[in-house]
């Protein structure tokens, strides 16, 4: 046990000094920043000190017992947030450090995922935080994954931050979906934005049932049913000519390969005699 703990403070110490030294650099040199602000932000200087600040303040949280598991909590969020700036240094070709290939900044936007696990690591504590919600949300958590079929528990929070980033990725970049499978946008962007709202909402709701999947299986099912009529929509709308066959990538991410964490809650739910009564 103690080494299990001894890790995640050398994880959560180095996150602390990444982000310090990050934050400090957004003061320093914050011109070599301008480039890195995604489009729908104007004034670039002022968003820049603003992260700039926020990430200095994340180091400092990391390091204090009582903040660190809301520090961390926000920056899953945070750095999951992220993930679009980094595709529209792909869609522009801006250059990142003198890099420009796209080889290179998909392997920048797979690399943000270290950081979202090292913010993930650095929740542990075995100090009361200043957020007692989300310190018994953790402790939920915890115990749930003890139990049988903890990965579906772990499936659906793993769900969650996806819903809940595609939800920031459509409405705040709304025309990248478009661009990434060289599409024209040929709806008001406002719809694409709002399809995002849903999905965001659907993350809070597959966060929630982690704790229990048994007792919230009609959030799975409301959740499965999107992900059924989803890809039939795609193919109705394919051979009408409406869209690419490239946009299906969005049908395999956002639907088919969360099938089975779906199908085998629902399969546990059903096989068992009176499943009703786990709803009350």
């Amino acid at each position: 046990m103690n080494t299990a703990r001894n890790w995640r403070d050398y994880v959560r110490f180095l996150l602390a000094v990444i982000l310090m030294v990050a934050g400090i650099t957004h003061f320093v040199v914050p011109d070599a920043f301008i480039l890195s602000v995604p489009s729908p932000f104007e004034h670039a200087l002022f968003w820049i000190y603003v992260t700039g600040a926020a990430e200095v303040l994340a180091a400092i949280g990391l390091l204090i017992p009582r903040l660190r598991r809301l520090t961390a909590w926000i920056l899953v969020l945070y750095f999951i947030a992220l993930l679009p700036v980094h595709v529209e240094a792909l869609l522009v070709d801006e250059a990142f450090f003198g890099f420009s290939d796209d080889g290179f900044m998909i392997a920048r936007i797979l690399f943000q995922l270290t950081p979202i696990w090292m913010a993930w690591v650095s929740r542990e504590t075995d100090t009361a935080g200043v957020c007692p919600g989300l310190d018994h949300f953790d402790s939920l958590l915890k115990a749930r994954w003890k139990k049988p079929f903890s990965w579906h528990s772990r499936g659906l929070l793993v769900a969650a931050f996806y819903n809940i980033g595609f939800g920031i990725w459509a409405g705040v970049f709304p025309g990248q979906a478009f661009q990434l499978f060289g599409m024209e946008a040929e709806i008001p962007l406002f719809l694409w934005q709002t399809v995002g709202m849903i999905v965001g909402v659907y993350g809070i709701g597959y966060g929630i049932a982690a704790l229990n999947e048994q007792k919230h299986l009609p959030v799975i099912l409301v959740g499965l049913l999107g992900k059924i009529f989803g890809p039939i929509g795609f193919v109705f709308t394919y051979l009408n000519g409406d869209i690419s066959l490239s946009f299906g990538i969005m049908i395999l991410l956002n639907d088919l390969i969360w099938y089975p964490l779906f199908f085998s809650i629902c399969w546990r739910f059903f096989r068992e005699k009176n499943p009703l009564e786990r709803l009350t």
